[in-house]
């Protein structure tokens, strides 16, 4: 089954998504087949992705038990320039697949989900049934539900694999008093959840992003600070901030791909895939069932 993980955070504009989309791009590129599954009604990966409004099956239909991944899921693409007309030339990203969501379909999910005793566990359902990938990424919403609730326990497909990290929570951040309060809050709910499934479900780590330069205040490194000292080797390096991320996403590019100005950034990115990898022992390649 390969690994899996949720990328989560209680609070909203803390990179999730772009962290998502980098590093899924990144092993990609490394050639480890992986799956990013968009769980947020805003649809932002599926955007980036070169699906801004797919009129397909999406994940909502996965959800209600009316679709598999298989029939949901789509390559990667990438727009690699324009045609003589200023019509859009679109790649596929070898190695990456999309399950894309679609805006207005992902919030009438949240109270069927609930309506269900087991709802929460369709996706995880899902996805064990779904063709095997080296890693698979989920983007939960930046607030809590029972789509969170649904992708955090949808890890769990890969509980079979008993080495470290192989499947859990990574928390999206940033060095701000209100984005760093939804830390705690995680920890909570994945408490509850790990009481109430009897499952071994844990924050794997924590990626600070969209982070000022030094020089941008005190509070920025106090915050990042506070951090190092309450989670420990669970913080990774943090990436900076910077406007090339908004204008890779308006041009529907993962950072990996964007040309040389993306290069800052990405590298940053690529320095806490490495600490993920080296240190906290994630997106290590599993061997799989071609």
């Amino acid at each position: 089954m390969g690994t899996t993980y949720a990328f989560a955070s209680l609070a909203g504009s803390t990179g999730k998504t772009t962290t998502v989309v980098t590093l899924g791009t990144q092993l990609a590129l490394q050639g480890l087949r992986t799956r990013i599954v968009d769980l947020d009604s805003q649809a932002n990966a599926s955007t980036w992705l070169g699906y801004e409004d797919t009129h397909g099956k999406t994940v909502a239909d996965i959800l209600r038990d009316e679709a598999t991944v298989a029939e949901v899921e789509l390559p990667g693409r990438v727009i690699k320039g324009v045609d003589d007309d200023d019509e859009p030339i679109v790649g596929e990203i070898p190695n990456l697949t999309l399950v894309p969501a679609r805006r207005s379909t992902l919030d009438k999910i949240m109270i069927e989900l609930a309506a269900d005793q087991g709802g929460v566990l369709r996706l995880r359902n899902a996805l064990a049934q779904a063709g095997p990938v080296d890693v698979t990424l989920i983007d939960c919403p930046g607030t809590m539900s029972t789509l969170v609730v649904a992708g955090m326990l949808a890890t769990s497909v890969s509980e079979n694999d008993t080495t470290a990290g192989g499947w859990g929570v990574i928390a999206c951040t940033k060095p701000a008093y209100k984005e760093s309060r939804g830390i705690p809050d995680l920890e909570r709910q994945l408490h509850v959840l790990r009481e109430t499934y009897r499952m071994d479900l844990r924050l794997l780590a924590i990626v600070p992003c969209v982070v000022p330069p030094e020089n941008a205040g005190r509070v920025y490194i106090d915050q990042m600070e506070d951090l190092r000292e309450l989670y420990g080797d669970l913080v990774t390096p943090g990436v900076r901030r910077a406007g090339i991320v908004d204008e890779a996403f308006v041009n529907a590019t993962p950072l990996p791909l964007y040309g040389y100005r993306a290069r800052g950034v990405s590298d940053d990115y690529r320095v806490v895939r490495e600490y993920l990898a080296e240190s906290l022992g994630l997106f290590t390649r599993r061997t799989v069932a071609a």
